[in-house]
């Protein structure tokens, strides 16, 4: 039986007296990937954020594992298992590559640390290959290789990414997405995708919300949005 690790109910957000977000309501089941599709301006990294806990609901509720989340800070909701990926993603640009890693998972003891450092650099062996090298030398696209391994490192049930490939040629973004699905699938996690390349986000997602003016107006599957043309009339009409 399909469980769910994220349910939205009537989500209604903002800022000061903008309302941004309008009786949203979603649900995302575990070990999935759920891409978030539309428009600029339709709310999508508002959405994240209030997730996350960076900006709070004026109505509604956001469940995570059946647990309401009302008033529970940030950094709270990240003990608990939610992870936040800003656009462009967060390293320390003077610290090394094998330190940025070591830094997302000081609670691990070294034996499970090592094990997960080897999962970080199976899965991205040129980070393995710069092991040493200063993080703030990386290129964009091996900045937002440790980014994401700094998130699935730490073992997160639940990941909000946000634009993870912004600034990257096509051939990094198709890269950087598909070891989004690799990490996922072989760390374990629960995924909530915004992402502008919606062709190559829809290689990975396994459901579909479309998003406009505030509001999620239809989820569906990846095969769907092509075969019935969505994208078009979500963008278009």
């Amino acid at each position: 039986m399909e469980q769910s690790i994220l349910q939205l109910e009537d989500i209604d957000a903002g800022y000061y007296r903008r309302e941004v977000l309008h009786s949203v309501s979603m649900n995302l089941v575990e070990n999935r990937i759920l891409l978030l599709v539309g428009p600029n301006g339709a709310g999508k990294s508002t959405l994240l954020k209030v997730i996350a806990g960076i900006l709070r609901q004026w109505k509604g509720k956001v469940l995570f594992e059946g647990r309401d989340l009302d008033g529970m800070s940030a950094a709270r909701r990240a003990g608990i298992g939610i992870s936040y990926f800003f656009q462009g993603g967060e390293i320390f640009g003077n610290l090394t590559v094998r330190e940025n890693l070591e830094i997302a998972i000081t609670s691990l003891n070294g034996k499970k640390f090592e094990k997960k450092m080897g999962e970080i650099f199976k899965i991205f062996p040129k980070l393995k290959l710069m092991e040493t090298r200063r993080a703030g030398f990386l290129s964009g696209g091996e900045k937002h290789q440790l980014a994401l391994g700094m998130i699935f490192i730490r073992e997160p049930k639940l990941v909000l990414l946000d634009e993870p490939s912004a600034g990257l040629s096509p051939t990094l973004v198709k890269e950087v997405l598909e070891s989004i699905k690799k990490m996922k699938e072989q760390l374990g996690a629960s995924v909530l995708l915004v992402e502008q390349n919606v062709k190559e986000g829809l290689k990975i997602a396994d459901t579909v919300c479309l998003m406009k003016t505030g509001e999620i107006v239809k989820e569906t599957s990846p095969e769907a949005i092509i075969k019935e043309g969505l994208l078009e009339k979500l963008f278009f009409e």
